[in-house]
């Protein structure tokens, strides 16, 4: 279960005054830290069916998502909903002179199980960003500044997924097949600009595949390659692949492992869900690449 978040700000400035900057989805969508884009604004008299499309790049990719205005209650209430994420409820009350402002983030519990995974890849809406835009939305209305221009950027934790298998088949006949990149990424995987390097040092590549129905694509460059024992292939997008082979009772252990350290909690969220959502394919995988080498090897002999 994702837990809602809410974070509180007091602005100094009138309950209407605040009111009407966030009647304006432009205005609130761009107090985000970081570069942004806000399109397609439609604006309905009464506030109820307003809309307008947010975009920026998460994880390297273009995203965009649309919110639309699902209950106003002049200087009381907006309730936006994404058309992938979440629901923000923006409550204000008076404070003294000013305004009390609370911006919730739920999710709508009746989003099917299969949109949760696009839920996390297509917002940003962490608690280090909500947090920015309550900021950025106090500075703007008081000074008509931000306050904070980009996103906090901590330091990562590795997220990893590993796995192995056992090949009735000699180690280098094994490795031999695997350091074709169109095997140890797998049929889901396009490989295309292949420029093999003699040494296997320098080896590089294009791959593109889907999530959820996303094309992702990145570079591969193969940065240690020791033949007949493991080769290393780093990604633009972050990701370290290492294959390895060892002599396991008369045949070989295949392992394969990608290791990635997040640069922020969007990035976080879509790497695991990759990991996630990629468990049962990697084993599919290495079942496929042990049935390749044991039948080569069986037509050799």
């Amino acid at each position: 279960m994702v837990e809602n978040l809410v974070k509180t700000v007091e602005i100094n400035a009138p309950v209407d005054t605040v009111f009407t900057f966030l009647s304006d989805p432009t205005r609130w969508m761009l107090a985000f830290p970081g570069d942004s884009d806000v399109t397609d604004v439609q604006l309905a008299p009464d506030g109820v069916g307003t809309s307008a499309k947010w975009a920026a790049r998460i994880f390297g990719i273009h995203m965009s998502v649309t919110h639309e205005y699902r209950e106003v209650v002049p200087n009381q209430r907006i309730v936006s909903k994404a058309s992938a994420g979440p629901v923000l409820t923006f409550s204000l009350e008076p404070a003294g002179a000013g305004t009390r402002l609370s911006v919730e983030q739920g999710f709508d519990i009746e989003t099917p199980l299969v949109r949760v995974p696009l839920q996390a890849l297509f917002t940003r809406w962490a608690e280090d960003d909500i947090e920015g835009l309550v900021a950025n939305i106090k500075s703007l209305v008081e000074t008509g500044q931000k306050a904070i221009l980009q996103p906090e950027k901590k330091p990562g934790h590795t997220l990893t997924w590993s796995g192995a298998v056992s090949i009735q088949a000699p180690v280098e006949r094994v490795f031999d097949l695997v350091k074709d990149p169109t095997v140890w990424l797998g049929p889901d995987v396009q490989i295309s600009d292949l420029e093999v390097a003699p040494e296997g040092v320098g080896t590089t590549f294009a791959a593109s595949w889907r999530i959820l129905g996303i094309p992702l694509k990145t570079t591969h460059e193969y940065t240690e390659f020791v033949p007949n024992e493991h080769f290393t292939s780093k990604a633009a997008l972050g990701p370290v692949f290492v294959v390895a082979v060892a002599p396991e009772d008369g045949g070989t252990r295949l392992s394969m492992r990608s290791d990635v350290i997040p640069s922020n909690w969007a990035d976080a969220a879509v790497d695991s869900l990759v990991i996630k959502l990629t468990e049962r394919s990697q084993e599919e995988l290495l079942a496929g690449i042990k049935a390749k080498a044991e039948a080569e090897a069986g037509a050799g002999q």
